[in-house]
């Protein structure tokens, strides 16, 4: 039998692990992403700030790149309704608060929340605290301002017996505009904010926290879901669209975890994308979306059933939608978990979260 020369063994070896290593790298391995990556256009509901700070994080840090998603994000103003461009197919996500996908729903729009961004409301009414007014039941005969879509404020007075209307023990709804002015000058007894925007110009305006008295809806059973993603029904009806949602879900879910851990980073990332609002009110509003988000009692993302039920009920009541919602239809769970099914319970739930300890009189009026 003739022997087969050292050099030319060597030479097949090398020849063998080549042909391997072509075959290992057509089949691909599994963190290697197969084919182009796929296009996911998301709708913010308002424009560039630390509200949307989780999804410019994931773009930023490659996270929406590494899930083989190439994710453009459109920030939302005045004159965008996100929930209609994603009806009309200009785009995959949005982010709303789940109010408006019921009330979509309501008018025959096929959209479905794929999860719930924040776990807490962020509405608020805000009173000046000489003026003494620290319960809902002192309303009667005092000026609310309100802006289109407040059903938490309807519900909250006719859970305490009181009525809407022009009388001394009324309660006067007065329309306002996305500031303080009206509280500031005092034409108003209370005045709407969110906590994370519009209370922070309060501040900034040169006004220290301890003059105010702050209503939180949660506090009362009356707040309704906000933040949260939707996207077409027919859409997800196809499941490589299923796909791409989970792995955004993931990807976004990381963005936010970045936030809980280094707010002060993601204030960076937003300024570089929108630089147009002022840094302390960027802090200022990240410290309190994370609030809203952490600790999250059933993993960031999920809907909770009894809150969707709450929001529902509520917007049936003050004839926001017009029958009874059918909430199987109206959002499922099934994207997020399976995005969130390798992730630690800590990223999921964030138990240990706290908060920044900022000291807003001195951050806020300085850039004001």
């Amino acid at each position: 039998m003739p022997r087969i020369r050292t050099s030319h063994l060597v030479y097949l070896i090398a020849s063998l692990f080549i042909v391997l290593g072509g075959l290992l790298a057509a089949c691909g391995g599994d963190d290697e992403p197969e084919g182009p990556a796929d296009d996911v256009k998301i709708v913010l509901q308002w424009v560039v700030q630390a509200q949307f700070a989780g999804y410019y994080v994931a773009l930023e840090k490659g996270f929406y790149e590494d899930e083989n998603l190439n994710v453009e994000i459109q920030p939302g103003g005045p004159d965008i309704l996100p929930v209609q461009l994603v009806a009309a197919g200009a785009a995959e996500l949005a982010v709303q608060p789940f109010a408006v996908v019921l009330s979509a729903r309501d008018q025959g729009i096929d959209v479905v929340a794929v999860a719930q961004v924040f776990e807490r409301s962020g509405y608020r009414l805000v009173s000046w605290a000489d003026d003494g007014i620290t319960s809902p039941e002192q309303w009667g005969g005092k000026k609310l301002g309100v802006w289109a879509g407040h059903e938490m404020v309807s519900a909250t007075i006719n859970k305490y017996g009181l009525t809407e209307g022009s009388g001394d023990d009324q309660v006067e709804l007065v329309g306002q505009g996305f500031d303080m002015q009206l509280l500031l000058e005092r034409q108003v007894d209370l005045a709407s904010a969110m906590i994370y925007n519009e209370f922070a110009q309060l501040i900034a305006a040169g006004n220290p926290v301890s003059d105010f008295h702050v209503v939180d809806f949660g506090d009362h059973d009356t707040n309704t879901l906000e933040d949260a993603l939707l996207a077409r029904g027919e859409w997800l009806d196809d499941e490589d669209n299923q796909d791409i949602v989970t792995r955004f879900l993931r990807a976004s879910a990381k963005g936010w975890a970045v936030c809980a851990d280094d707010p002060e980073e993601c204030v960076e990332i937003v300024l570089k994308y929108g630089p147009a609002l002022p840094r302390a009110h960027q802090t200022w509003m990240m410290n309190e979306i994370n609030k809203l988000m952490w600790p999250s009692s059933k993993g960031w993302g999920v809907i909770d059933q009894e809150s969707a039920s709450r929001t529902a009920g509520i917007m049936l009541e003050y004839n926001v939608i017009s029958e009874a919602a059918d909430l199987d239809a109206a959002y499922t769970n099934e994207y997020v978990e399976a995005a969130l099914e390798d992730f630690s319970d800590d990223d999921r739930f964030r138990n240990d979260y706290e908060p920044l300890d900022l000291d807003v009189e001195d951050l806020l009026p300085d850039d004001g």
